[in-house]
């Protein structure tokens, strides 16, 4: 009886134009964090975080990677001060306060209304509802540094996991990681894309894949797709592979 219900139900899929497959053991589609402990493993033991915000994914990921160093990356003073103080009771976190980006140096960061919005690209409108919580209320200078900067004065010859929410500025930062890309040094990549340009300069989710696929990745899932009021695709968080 099992296998003709089986069978029944996998007829009326492909009717559909569908077709059932048994995910492998563990395999997420929905979870990305889950998603990213099966693919990065265990034995995780260098993780960036770009725009770690208050902290609250630095915890999440000293809990799902224990033996793992974590480096987060705030630029905004209160955010940042809010990171450091979980990172006196947490060793494993390394708080920096500074943005990363394709060059070193200091650049104008623009604070927008929510905060988590705030971007080294200057906000402009795009006609969503969104607008109101990227739009600019004062901007700051922050240290900028890059990837490959900051790897070679740590001594940081791989990255397990690379996690990026920098609101447009996702293609800068991995231009800034131009040897570690192209010496195979990252091994996961866990990023929000964006498909409207709510920021000037805004790296689209179409050059990043370009840059990635060019650079020995593929994409591996898309997650928590947001739209506009019109339906339109607004932005979404995407995981990418290194290839082996």
């Amino acid at each position: 009886m099992a296998g003709e219900i089986k069978g029944f139900v996998q007829s009326m899929f492909r009717r559909c134009g569908y077709a059932l497959r048994r995910l492998e053991k563990n395999v997420s589609l929905v979870d990305p964090y889950l998603e990213q402990v099966r693919l990065v493993g265990s034995d995780c033991k260098t993780i960036f975080e770009v725009g770690a915000a208050d902290g609250r994914d630095c915890k999440k990921y000293s809990e799902l990677f224990p033996t793992a160093k974590l480096y987060a990356f705030e630029p905004v003073p209160e955010s940042f001060e809010k990171v450091r103080q979980i990172s006196i009771s947490n060793p494993s976190i390394h708080a920096l306060n500074m943005a990363l980006s394709d060059k070193p140096g200091t650049a104008e960061f623009h604070i927008s209304n929510w905060h988590d919005a705030s971007s080294l690209l200057k906000p402009q409108a795009t006609g969503s509802t969104a607008d109101a919580y990227t739009a600019s209320s004062k901007s700051i200078q922050v240290t900028v540094d890059t990837i490959d900067q900051v790897c070679e004065r740590e001594s940081i010859s791989h990255i397990n996991l690379l996690k990026m929410d920098a609101q447009g500025a996702e293609l800068r930062i991995l231009n800034g990681a131009e040897r570690m890309l192209r010496s195979n040094s990252i091994d996961v990549i866990y990023t929000e894309v964006l498909f409207l340009e709510f920021y000037k300069q805004t790296g689209r989710f179409d050059q990043i894949m370009k840059l990635l696929v060019e650079n020995n990745f593929s994409l591996h899932n898309l997650y928590d797709l947001a739209h506009n009021q019109h339906g339109q695709l607004a932005h979404c968080d995407a995981i990418f592979i290194r290839n082996r």
